[in-house]
């Protein structure tokens, strides 16, 4: 992705939206989820980049930020745009002798950037503008498809947010039954849910995976050992991008009787794949992960993979040795 700012609104942009009385666009998603739930609605989720993406800022003007675009998704969405500056986000560049005032904004441009990029990564952008409608929890309800060869106008990006909208109508409704649900109930309700989200997605449910966990302690549904590693995926992409272990999730659930051995084989498999793609990596560490993951199961599953992924370690930790010793 490429590195960019948070949003800044040009003067033409400012005046639209003051014309033509449209509500308010947060800047900030937890904002736009805390007005959300005050509000009962869903809300329209716009990741644009204004000062490099071509189709991004005639994209916003001539559809999204219109009179019309208001008038026809206001009363059912909050409108939420995360925009990627180039522009502002150079201003955390600041020069040696910058004053404290300097420094402060642009370590809070900076800060601001980083949360927003997260969120572009567990929403799986892929191209600007993508704009998907989502719950007042962050729960992705439809993507709304936007191609700039086909859909110029605003009459025909309102026919894809319809479109969208019926998709999203059933995701509402296991949503709904999961938050009126209880006990193992709510956790089939959540397995309903997760089973009808899309894998690129299912990070954001992350809070209703734990869950899961802790209501089928007894493991009645036959899917506890599913969601243990479920939430290891999960903890390990946050660990990832908090500069934090990433095995770490993997190898605790490793040991877990509530898995199976297929399922604590890929736990020890996925931490030396994740340590693998690390800046710097741990050649033993990843052996023992390959080591202990074939030990598990040596037939069937992964373990053919394993071998091969072992063979290909021990020859780097050898040349990584032989280089060393001439050290």
């Amino acid at each position: 992705m490429k590195r960019n700012g948070i949003f800044i609104a040009t003067f033409a942009t400012v005046f639209l939206l003051a014309s033509c009385g449209a509500p308010k666009w947060y800047s900030d998603f937890d904002s736009a989820k805390e007005a959300a739930k005050k509000q009962k609605k869903d809300i329209y989720l716009l990741f644009s980049g204004d000062d490099w993406a071509e189709t991004s800022k005639p994209f916003k003007e001539n559809i999204v930020l219109t009179k019309d675009f208001s008038k026809e998704f206001g009363k059912e969405y909050v409108f939420a745009n995360l925009d990627f500056s180039q522009t502002e986000y150079a201003k955390t560049n600041v020069p040696e002798n910058a004053s404290e005032e300097e420094l402060k904004s642009a370590a809070e441009i900076k800060k601001s950037y980083e949360k927003k990029e997260l969120l572009a990564r567990y929403y799986n952008v892929r191209k600007w503008p993508c704009a998907y409608l989502v719950s007042k929890d962050g729960y992705v309800l439809a993507y709304v498809d936007f191609d700039e060869k086909n859909e110029s106008t605003f009459e025909e990006y309102s026919a894809k947010m319809k479109d969208a909208g019926q998709e999203a109508l059933k995701t509402k409704e296991l949503i709904e039954k999961v938050e009126k649900s209880s006990g193992i109930e709510k956790a089939q309700a959540i397995n309903e849910l997760v089973e009808n989200t899309r894998q690129e997605h299912c990070f954001l449910l992350k809070d209703l995976i734990q869950e899961f966990i802790v209501l089928d302690s007894q493991d009645s549904t036959g899917l506890l050992g599913d969601y243990e590693v479920r939430n290891a995926y999960n903890k390990s992409l946050e660990a990832f991008a908090q500069g934090k272990d990433p095995a770490e999730p993997f190898e605790q659930i490793a040991e877990k009787s509530s898995l199976s051995d297929l399922q604590r084989q890929e736990a020890m498999y996925m931490a030396a794949y994740v340590l693998v793609n690390l800046p710097d990596i741990d050649f033993e560490r990843v052996q023992q992960c390959l080591e202990k993951a074939y030990s598990i199961k040596t037939e069937g599953g992964y373990s053919e993979e394993i071998l091969k992924a072992l063979e290909t370690v021990r020859k780097f930790s050898a040349i990584k040795e032989n280089q060393e010793s001439k050290k």
